[in-house]
């Protein structure tokens, strides 16, 4: 029994390292395998303890291999899917409200934060309380144009 309990102790160890390392779920997948075969082998044991805790690793085993194969790909399509966009990069895209006529420079308001913006070349006088759709940034000031509105 006692080469269960280590092989167990190292496999559980190998779940948490795989916490802490990004290795793409390969200590984990490891890990659960390892459960499985000292279920297994406690098993082919004559114990007392085999009879409960050989089915109880084994299904540990299986439930972190089910875990592995959910989590893993959300995980990793997380990480793929967009790049990490922060401070005014994010910015672009979203939508505004012109406190300020744009004049063609004036401000919006977003996030709690005013922001000197101006209209985008071509578009004429914004205002007050029209919603804006930031397009740019260009130093700090916001280049915005007008949502169209639908009938």
């Amino acid at each position: 029994m006692d080469v269960v309990i280590a092989i167990a102790i190292v496999a559980v160890v190998l779940l948490f390292v795989e916490l802490l390392l990004p290795t793409g779920g390969v200590l984990a997948l490891i890990g659960a395998l390892g459960l499985i075969g000292a279920g297994v082998y406690a098993l082919s044991e004559d114990t007392s303890a085999a009879e409960y805790v050989g089915p109880g690793l084994i299904t540990l085993g299986v439930l972190s291999v089910a875990t592995f194969f959910v989590i893993t790909p959300k995980v990793i399509r997380a990480h793929r899917d967009e790049p990490v966009r922060t401070g005014w990069e994010e910015l672009i895209g979203r939508d505004a409200e012109v406190r300020e006529q744009l004049d063609p420079v004036g401000q919006v308001w977003i996030e709690g934060a005013l922001w000197k913006a101006r209209a985008r070349e071509g578009g004429g006088p914004v205002t007050i309380g029209t919603r804006v759709k930031i397009e740019s940034v260009d130093g700090l000031t916001l280049v915005v144009s007008p949502f169209e509105r639908r009938p």
